[in-house]
């Protein structure tokens, strides 16, 4: 059996497996989106109508739009990298004589397998465009179908960089025995620090600056800035402001889980060092979800100024419940943290999906 038909059969496994653990949840979403469903079907495949639109005016926005339209895919696969390059297969793989070529060839394969799902789709939303035709799609099936190979070019090439930042993620060391990490917080005698001012300063901000949460401290901008920039599109687009606005739940939500995954996983070795000093771990747990949610908050008061004097209508009942879902919605997704890494996710997908369900409601 070839390497590659090797890695479909496993990557095949590995997300049924996954698909079995979560069923209940895709169920949940599917019923939460089915009333919406004829509203939302024609999305995915609009961006590649707009790009082709746009391509006379300039190749730049076209370019853009086509890879706006391959991130969807090329998240699906960064998300199902550990299903299509399982860590256990990584010593197995690195002892055979294989070429570079024998593992692109294999990685295409469980990467086309991955988007097979964005495929159809896509597939579904160009058939239900087809069957209405309206006027303004003529002529432009031909530029649609390039853009939509195009971005599964870019999608696909994204997904090798990820496959191939999977091979060569370094080794996590062994955390620390909580006696050794004891031994080390008495060694370092927190008295002085305590006399001077909080130690929440020293074990929740200065790592910001100049300590092992500096990461924290990059994603804490970029989960300020690219909601920002989906506001900007929706206003510099009006017409587009029902694709940022889903942009700007996306992005709100991502980054969200993203800061309060990292902030855990960063500040988890000062946590299991402070537990000489007088604070408690349940402080240590409100203070990373507030921290993680800080730029959600401050991008909703942004969202609420753009609604309040952009030309819109909004629909009376939908924006209401959509400003409230936009502090709830990511709070709900990190609040808890029971149930393991794949009930945290589907309460994440679940909480995005109703969040975007409402979203295209809210401009009439």
């Amino acid at each position: 059996m070839s390497l590659t038909a090797m890695r479909l059969s496993g990557s095949a496994a590995e997300l049924r497996a996954l698909l079995r653990r979560w069923s209940g949840f895709v169920l949940v979403v599917a019923m939460v989106l089915g009333p919406f469903f004829t509203t939302l079907i024609g999305w995915p495949a609009l961006p590649l109508f707009w790009a082709v639109q746009q391509a006379p005016k300039g190749a730049g926005l076209a370019l853009l739009a086509i890879a706006a339209h391959a991130m969807p895919a090329a998240l699906l696969c960064w998300a199902l990298r550990e299903q299509l390059l399982p860590a256990r297969w990584l010593p197995a793989e690195a002892s055979l004589p294989l070429s570079g070529r024998q593992r692109l060839a294999a990685d295409l394969a469980v990467l086309a397998l991955a988007q097979a799902p964005w495929l159809l789709l896509n597939l579904i939303s160009m058939l239900a465009w087809r069957r209405d035709s309206p006027a303004w799609m003529q002529g432009l099936w031909l530029g649609v179908l390039a853009g939509f190979a195009s971005s599964l070019i870019i999608s696909s090439a994204l997904g090798v960089l990820a496959l191939h930042w999977q091979r060569r993620r370094p080794v996590v060391p062994a955390r620390r025995t909580p006696s050794r990490a004891a031994a080390d917080a008495s060694s370092a005698s927190p008295q002085p620090l305590l006399a001077k001012r909080s130690p929440w300063f020293s074990l929740l901000w200065l790592p910001l600056w100049r300590g092992p949460a500096r990461a924290v401290l990059w994603a804490w901008l970029l989960a300020l800035l690219l909601p920002g920039l989906s506001l900007l599109l929706a206003w510099h687009w009006p017409q587009q402001a029902s694709w940022a606005l889903a942009l700007f739940t996306l992005m709100v939500m991502g980054w969200t889980a993203r800061l309060h995954s990292l902030a855990e996983r960063c500040y988890g070795p000062l946590r299991l060092a402070s537990q000489l000093l007088p604070v408690a771990d349940v402080s240590w747990a409100w203070r990373l979800a507030v921290l993680s949610l800080l730029p959600a908050v401050l991008a909703w008061l942004a969202l609420a100024g753009l609604l309040m004097v952009g030309p819109w209508v909004l629909a009376p009942r939908a924006t209401p419940l959509f400003m409230l879902l936009g502090l709830l919605a990511p709070t709900l997704a990190i609040a808890f943290d029971g149930g393991g890494a794949e009930l945290r996710a589907a309460r994440w997908l679940l909480c995005w999906a109703v969040w975007v369900a409402v979203a295209s409601e809210v401009l009439m």
